[in-house]
């Protein structure tokens, strides 16, 4: 092993320190030449130390071998995705623009990022002939939800309305505005955009109303793009009109109602499986959440805020098999029986025949969809839940017997009671930054299904996982951040040696989420936050096997710097190093490839970091400045079985190496 000149207590600023003492201290107390010669001797090499560590030590040496850390490969499912019915989240990702689609009160959410900028009001408000027109929320025979825009306008030829402002619309697409409507006479309603100074499309006809409520729906086609669009809806009185349930969808939604640039940033990112759940599940009725948007009724979030109901599990589904991930769906357990869940596999799975995939065909997918893998409650742990969630799997198994049950929060005594009922066990892993206290919770799972789940194959799903669950406000502002993406890598390190164990893994949370969201958007734009792009790294990994490494380093593994994982994949012809580098300084390592069978021949090395390389780990990408911190490749040339490489400070390396044989 390379031998320091000075040993280093913790650091090389101790270092420094240490010889610069040393050099003074011998100055001071001796005056022969030769002492004072070695005296400055010590001061520039002090000196050296300060500009560069490495000329006093060789690379650190790294043995890879061949040899496999575990018998199975790493799973493309350690790269899920999560989404959440959170506030803004589902909002965020969603083509469906109308704020306040049923005019009901939206309690503000529990927790904040930014505070009131967290999500910008945007008001229905009178517009038009205002000051002879009369306005109110009516909660008299509404048609969706509690209550509905009643407007009346008693002057002949006044016309007025209602409008709502930040639309965003690109040009060349038609956009699609339903609503409801009733009067107490034929009237008839038009609707525009407008912005800019001008229409932007419209204005059309919305048809005449009638005294029932009835659904009408137009076409509006955007002559230019704008990002701050206004939506009117008018007519002259007079009269009165009731409006209910608005919505404005683009035609160049993906299936319908997702953001197409969502879409393909969620697409390139290779998710094998996505999650659908969270604590809004405990408090949530899925069937709610299926049939026609316009019958669906917004509701609120245990985090708060309106969820106007345009996403169900059919809307998940489809998205999956879109991008081809796996669903993963999260039943409700608290104040369920055994049946409600049987009723929910049925829905998704069943066939056309049976009850509950009767009412999926009619509801426009005749197909059962074939979810595999389901989770039994969300972030739940008491004896009820243990004595009780057999019962729940056994009578979701007699619908489908193949699907694969999900734990809510393990326990021993859950294992106790329950354990042969699951195929994975869940726990969330909210500290990733601590990376002992997670391998200490994977290893302890491991310990008990070695010695509680009998003969079955049980194995790990972190349903959830990110650098903190909560630190809501200012500080939250971290997960944006190229630390935080060092600190996710460090602990898809961590999951990649626990390939045996940890087949599932779901990143929290998708988008917006207060910040933590992979992907940030708003009207017209959208950008990836770094730690989307460290993951999208480590999906290259898939398949691939988890190999030994052998450092010459006498640092305990949680102080490694860079933090390294290595995978050789299944017909050994690639070989990919991942390096952490979470130091602010260049780190150089000498690879041997010990038993490996050839050479390294070519390859491509991709790196994450800094594009200003700042030598901070704060910088973040935004609006602005959307790919500040993102990942970057470049081709390799041959390297052979031993060749040193220099890590960048602050910044994910990926090795992609091709070998000969």
């Amino acid at each position: 092993m390379p031998q320091f000149i000075c040993e280093a207590r913790s650091a090389n600023d101790l270092l420094r320190s240490d010889c610069f003492w040393i050099a003074g201290r011998v100055a001071i107390r001796h005056k022969k030449t030769v002492t004072i010669l070695f005296a400055l001797v010590l001061l520039f090499l002090n000196i050296c130390l300060a500009q560069e560590p490495k000329l006093l030590h060789g690379p650190e040496e790294v043995a890879i071998s061949s040899h496999h850390l575990t018998k199975r490969p790493v799973s493309p499912m350690q790269q899920g995705q999560f989404i959440e019915i959170l506030c803004n989240l589902i909002p965020s990702i969603t083509a469906q623009q109308v704020v306040s689609t049923s005019f009901e009160a939206a309690p503000p959410c529990r927790v904040a990022y930014k505070g009131d900028a967290d999500q910008i009001p945007r008001p229905w408000y009178p517009d038009g002939a205002v000051q002879v027109t009369q306005y109110s929320l009516d909660t008299d025979h509404p048609f969706n939800g509690a209550r509905s825009q009643k407007i009346e306008i008693p002057i002949e030829h006044a016309r007025a309305g209602i409008s709502q402002d930040g639309f965003y619309l690109k040009k060349g697409v038609a956009y699609t505005l339903r609503l409801h409507m009733r009067s107490d006479r034929p009237l008839r309603v038009n609707a525009s955009l407008h912005g800019g100074g001008g229409l932007v499309a419209g204005p059309v006809s919305l048809g005449q109303s009638g005294t029932e409520w009835n659904a009408a729906e137009a076409q509006l086609l955007a002559e230019c793009t704008l990002n701050d669009a206004t939506l009117t809806i008018d007519f002259e009185g007079p009269g009165t009109l009731w409006l209910d349930r608005i919505y404005l969808i683009g035609s160049d939604a993906v299936l319908g109602i997702w953001r197409p640039d969502v879409v393909a940033a969620l697409s390139a990112m290779h998710p094998a499986v996505i999650r659908f759940g969270g604590s809004t599940i405990e408090d949530y009725d899925w069937q709610s959440s299926i049939g026609p948007w316009d019958q669906r009724q917004p509701f609120t979030t245990i985090w708060g805020g309106l969820e106007e109901n345009f996403v169900g599990i059919d809307e998940f589904i489809q998205l999956c098999r879109l991008i081809n991930a796996e669903p993963l769906l999260c039943v409700r357990w608290t104040g369920m029986k055994p049946a409600d869940a049987a009723a929910e596999v049925e829905y998704c799975n069943g066939s056309a025949a049976t009850h509950w995939g009767a009412l999926r065909a009619k509801n426009g997918h005749p197909e059962p969809y074939g979810v595999r893998y389901w989770q039994i409650g969300n972030e739940v742990g008491n004896p009820d839940y243990d004595n009780t969630v057999a019962a729940f799997a056994a009578a979701m198994k007699n619908v489908d017997p193949n699907i694969k049950l999900i734990s809510s929060f393990p326990t021993p005594e859950l294992l106790a009671a329950a354990g042969s009922s699951f195929n994975y066990l869940a726990p969330h892993h909210y500290e990733i930054d601590d990376l002992v206290k997670e391998q200490q919770d994977l290893a302890r799972l491991a310990d008990w299904i070695a010695h509680s789940g009998g003969d079955k194959d049980i194995r790990v799903a972190v349903t959830e996982w990110n650098t903190t669950g909560g630190d809501f406000g200012l500080h939250r502002g971290m997960l944006q951040t190229l630390g935080n993406a060092l600190s996710v890598s460090r602990y898809l390190n961590l999951l990649q040696r626990y390939a045996d164990l940890v087949e599932i893994a779901n990143r929290s949370n998708l988008s917006d989420s207060f910040g933590s969201g992979f992907l940030e958007t708003g009207p017209g734009w959208i950008y990836k936050t770094p730690a989307y792009y460290a993951q999208q790294m480590y999906a290259q990994a898939a398949g691939s096997y988890p190999v030994m490494i052998r450092r010459s380093t006498l640092e305990a593994w949680p102080l490694q710097v860079p933090d390294l994982s290595a995978t050789l994949s299944a017909d050994s012809k690639t070989l990919r190093i991942y390096a952490v580098n979470s130091s602010p300084q260049a780190k150089s390592i000498r690879f041997h490839l010990e038993d490996v069978s050839g050479e390294v021949s070519g390859g491509f090395v991709e790196m994450l970091d800094d594009r200003e390389h700042s030598l901070t780990t704060e910088v973040m990408n935004s609006r602005d400045d959307p790919n500040r911190v993102s990942s970057h490749r470049q081709p390799l040339s041959g390297l052979g079985k031993t060749f040193d490489f220099t890590f960048q400070p602050f910044a994910l390396t990926e090795l992609d190496l091709k070998l000969s044989h």
